[in-house]
């Protein structure tokens, strides 16, 4: 036996319901600010570049003179060392080496950067040779000397080389 059909679906078919606007409002507040936030802006940048002959080039290659030495600057647990070029080294021992936090002597190589840089007045780089067991303070603090001195470009090196031990057997 069928049934007619109920009276609440004959009234809605008379008086629609409202709208739900509120996923598409989501989707307007809540959405795409999020999409925009994450988004990846690309910044293009043109450098305008003349490249000299090849004539020039050759002049001002025999114009110039040597270029500065590498300064290298290596962190240790019980010292500062300091490497110019092949030549030259100095040496900025611990103040107190038996205390476990290190007093690294940083106005001794505030000064000796200082000096370094009136000497090499065009070297604007220093490599920087961290030892594994130096706390990133002392690098930190170490880093802040150089570009105070002038030596904005800093170049971090490591290692390259691992000693190993050879265990003797025996007597010999």
């Amino acid at each position: 036996m069928a049934h007619p059909p109920s009276k609440s679906r004959n009234l809605q078919k008379k008086h629609p319901r409202p709208l739900n606007l509120i996923p598409i409002m989501n989707l307007f507040i809540v959405v795409i600010p999020m999409l925009m936030m994450i988004m990846v802006s690309v910044h293009l940048a043109l450098i305008e570049i003349a490249l000299p002959a090849a004539a020039e080039k050759k002049i001002e290659q025999e114009d110039q003179e040597e270029p500065p030495p590498r300064i290298i600057l290596a962190l240790l647990p019980d010292k500062f060392e300091i490497l110019v070029g092949e030549d030259e080294e100095y040496t900025i021992p611990v103040k107190d080496v038996s205390d476990i936090f290190a007093k690294y002597d940083y106005n001794e190589l505030n000064e000796r950067m200082s000096e370094l840089k009136t000497e090499y007045n065009e070297q604007n780089t220093i490599d920087i040779l961290p030892d594994p067991s130096v706390k990133y303070d002392i690098l930190l603090k170490s880093i802040d000397i150089c570009k105070f001195n002038g030596f904005p470009a800093i170049k971090y090196l490591t290692s390259t080389r691992k000693i190993f031990r050879a265990k003797q057997k025996g007597g010999a």
